[in-house]
């Protein structure tokens, strides 16, 4: 299939040719340039791989959840809204006369 590249329009895939190189609403595409062409290809996804100390705070948390040592959200977003004193803090007192 040819296309005639325009002044001042974006380049567009034709949706047959999306559709025969199985390319899909959301996919994430990776362009490679060289001197005369542009290839396109599906990008990988993301990976992502936590490091061992991450590893060590998941297994940490999933013990606890599985003790019943959790917080709701709804207690997390109390606690966050409430104003807090610094520990150990005393009001000041008035002299007396």
């Amino acid at each position: 299939m040819t296309v005639t590249v325009k002044s001042g329009v974006d380049l567009v895939v034709p949706p047959s040719v999306r559709r025969r190189a199985g390319i899909k609403t959301g996919d994430r595409l990776k362009f490679q340039v060289t001197a005369r062409a542009i290839v396109i290809t599906l990008a990988e996804e993301p990976s992502y791989e936590p490091s061992e100390t991450e590893l060590a705070a998941i297994r940490k948390g999933e013990a606890e959840i599985a003790r019943g040592e959790y917080v709701t959200l709804t207690d997390l977003l109390h606690d966050l809204d409430c104003p807090r004193r610094k520990r150990g803090a005393k009001t000041a007192r008035k002299a007396s006369r």
